[in-house]
C-alpha cells in the first residue's frame, strides 16, 4: 500500500505501509490502572467531556472558555466542602471545572474521530488531479442542487466527494457527477492518505490508528505545528508519518495534525506517554477504501 504525497490541504507521507507497520513496534506498556483512579485529581489528567472552565469553584462563577472533552489538563486541587477542581494550561491557572469530568490519564482511551485512505484510481483522475477531499461512511441520501433545482439524490458507502464550505452545520459537497450535495459532516471521513492495494488479496489490515495532536487554522501552520511536536514531545516520533487534513466544525474548518500508523494498543500507549509531557493526543481510527 503507497501512500502518495498529492492534495493541497493535506500531506501523506506513509511509505508502503506493509513497512510502515513497523514504525507499530509496541510502545512500552503503561497500566491503565494508574494513580488517583476514583480519586480526586491532582497533576495531568483528561477532561471526560467537554466543559465550562469557570472563574470560581460553583455554579454561579463566570465561564471563562470552553475546553473539549479529551484535552490533557493539570489538576491543582480541589477546595474543601467543593466538588470542583482548579484546572491549569501551559502552567498557569485558569479556573474550575467538575472534579467528576476529569480522569486519570491512564484510562483506557476511546476513539475520537475516523478518517480515511482511499485506492489512488478512486481519489486521483488520470492527469493526477484530486477528485476530492472526503469519502462517504456509508449509504447516504443528500440534498442535490441541480439546474437551480432541489433534489434528493442517494450516494453509496465510498464515494469520493470534495468539500466546497460548511454552512449550518452542513457540508456542501461536489464529485464528478454532482456539482452540489449538501450532507451532514458525520457521514464524511477526510481522506489522509492514498494506497495502490487491491484487497481482494491478502496484505496489510484495512484499519489503523492515528494520534491526533492539534488542530490549525491553515495547512501551514498545521505543518510548523509537526515541528513544533517533534521539539516538544521528543524525537523518537519523528520517524512516524504525520498527516493534515481537514476537520469540519459547525460553521468553518480546521486542520487536523495526526501522526501513525498504529496499532490499537500503541495508539493508545501513545497518548498516555503524551498526556504525561502535558501534550494532547485523541485517538483517530483510519479506514482504507
Amino acid at each position: 500500500m503507497q501512500i502518495l504525497p498529492k492534495p493541497p490541504v493535506a500531506r501523506f507521507l506513509l511509505p508502503v505501509l506493509a513497512a510502515a507497520f513497523l514504525l507499530c513496534a509496541p510502545v512500552p506498556a503503561r497500566s491503565q490502572g494508574g494513580p488517583n483512579l476514583g480519586a480526586p485529581q491532582v497533576g495531568e489528567t483528561i477532561l471526560n467531556r467537554d466543559v465550562e472552565v469557570r472563574v470560581s469553584p460553583d455554579e454561579t462563577g463566570r465561564v471563562v472558555m470552553v475546553l473539549p472533552r479529551g484535552k490533557t489538563v493539570a489538576a491543582f486541587g480541589t477546595p474543601r466542602r467543593t466538588s470542583w477542581t482548579q484546572i491549569g494550561l501551559g502552567g498557569r491557572d485558569v479556573g474550575y471545572v467538575p472534579s467528576d469530568s476529569l480522569d486519570s490519564i491512564f484510562i483506557a482511551r476511546t476513539v475520537a474521530s475516523r478518517a480515511a485512505v482511499v485506492g489512488r484510481q478512486r481519489w486521483t483522475f488520470p492527469d493526477g488531479t484530486l477528485r476530492g477531499t472526503h469519502v462517504l461512511a456509508g449509504g447516504a441520501a443528500g440534498t442535490e442542487i441541480k439546474d437551480g433545482k432541489k433534489r434528493e439524490t442517494r450516494l453509496e458507502r465510498g464515494a469520493v466527494l470534495g468539500l466546497l464550505d460548511i454552512q449550518g452545520g452542513k457540508a456542501r459537497m461536489t464529485s464528478e457527477s454532482i456539482a452540489s450535495i449538501t450532507l451532514p459532516p458525520e457521514q464524511l471521513l477526510p481522506i489522509i492518505g492514498v494506497h495502490d492495494y487491491d484487497f481482494a488479496g491478502s496484505g496489510p489490515p484495512r484499519t489503523f490508528y492515528a494520534a491526533r495532536v492539534g488542530e490549525f487554522l491553515t495547512p501551514v501552520e498545521a505543518e510548523n505545528g509537526w515541528t513544533e511536536f517533534i521539539a516538544a514531545a521528543g524525537p523518537q516520533y519523528a520517524p512516524y508519518a504525520h498527516f493534515i487534513y481537514p476537520a469540519m466544525g459547525k460553521d468553518s474548518m480546521t486542520f487536523a495534525l495526526a501522526f501513525g500508523p498504529l496499532d490499537r494498543t500503541g495508539v493508545n500507549n501513545v497518548c498516555v506517554a503524551l498526556s504525561q509531557r502535558m501534550l494532547d493526543c485523541w485517538i483517530v481510527e483510519v479506514e482504507s477504501f
